[in-house]
């Protein structure tokens, strides 16, 4: 055990040697992995998913994140397999902020997600969440994903 745990603390020290920043995740009863960020400097939970092309904000929270939409670009787009046709506004000049990660000018796409907040509170999950972090941030970040220590490992920019 010990061997494992040194292990894993060369890891962290290696990794943060070459600028990669640690943060912590944590996972739901239905198993998604959740984040904490911010948007706009403004505080919530998202799902961590590197299957999701972009990152996407719940509509319920466009006011609250201070998103400026813009409608001349909404798209009816699929919400995620099986989902067909829900309105994407795009809002561009956003920051996000992952522990000590930050970058500016990225794009979300802004959608309901009313029926992915209720699939989940179908199988207990009640976390209150804001959206999904998607791999347009992982990319910027050159994620590494350690699920071993549940950590996330983002490198600045």
């Amino acid at each position: 055990m010990d061997q494992k745990l040194t292990s894993t603390e060369n890891i962290t020290q290696f990794l943060a040697s070459v600028g990669y920043i640690a943060i912590p995740f944590r996972q739901n009863v239905a198993g998604q992995l959740l984040i904490n960020a911010k948007i706009n400097d403004v505080d919530g939970v998202y799902i961590l998913d590197s299957g999701a092309g972009q990152t996407v904000v719940d509509a319920k929270q466009s006011d609250t994140l201070k998103l400026k939409l813009n409608y001349d670009e909404t798209a009816l787009t699929g919400g995620g397999v099986g989902v067909h046709s829900i309105e994407n506004v795009p809002s561009y000049n956003n920051t996000i902020e992952i522990n000590n990660f930050k970058t500016g000018n990225i794009v979300v796409a802004v959608m309901s997600l009313e029926s992915a907040w209720e699939s989940l509170a179908q199988v207990g999950a009640h976390d209150e969440l804001f959206g999904i972090i998607g791999i347009d941030i992982l990319k910027t970040g050159k994620a590494i994903i350690d699920f071993s220590t549940m950590t996330l490992y983002l490198m600045q920019p």
